[in-house]
């Protein structure tokens, strides 16, 4: 099972330090459970200056199972237009997103994007949000998928 956390900042020079966060903890807990073989978490930056198409097609390539969006005002916009363009071309990828730009509004997120689409018959778009402590709350996603039977 492949886990991308990307983020998208307001300038190259910036970096995301929740993805990176989120990684070594979950690593490290996978390793614990005895899952680090099957479960590989990868991270992608990239800037709200890239074209989306850019960001679309480095993360089709790299086929995830399972995407965690990093949400902040600079990047809310962006990551929702984006998210509909990625489950268009990655209909069985689970997104997810978390940060403060998702935490206060996440009933009427969820609403919008976590709902099925009636008129187009197509599923939601992202699968949840991720509240409260990031690495707590990403454990406890890569539990849920662990014994769900999402891991092989």
């Amino acid at each position: 099972m492949k886990v991308l956390l990307a983020a998208i900042n307001a300038k190259y020079i910036h970096s995301n330090l929740g993805i990176y966060s989120l990684k070594t903890y979950g690593e490290k807990m996978l390793k614990e459970w005895g899952l680090a073989e099957e479960a590989k978490v990868s991270l992608a930056e990239y800037t709200i200056n890239h074209q989306m198409e850019q960001i679309l097609q480095d993360i089709y390539k790299r086929k995830p199972d399972v995407i965690g969006f990093s949400c902040y005002i600079w990047n809310i916009a962006y990551v929702l237009d984006l998210v509909r363009d990625i489950h268009k071309v990655l209909p069985e990828t689970d997104i997810w997103l978390g940060g403060p730009e998702v935490s206060y509004e996440a009933e009427k997120i969820m609403e919008q994007y976590g709902r099925a689409n009636a008129e187009t018959g197509n599923g939601p778009v992202i699968r949840g949000i991720i509240l409260g402590e990031g690495e707590k709350t990403f454990c406890e996603l890569a539990e849920y998928y662990a014994e769900e039977g999402c891991l092989p």
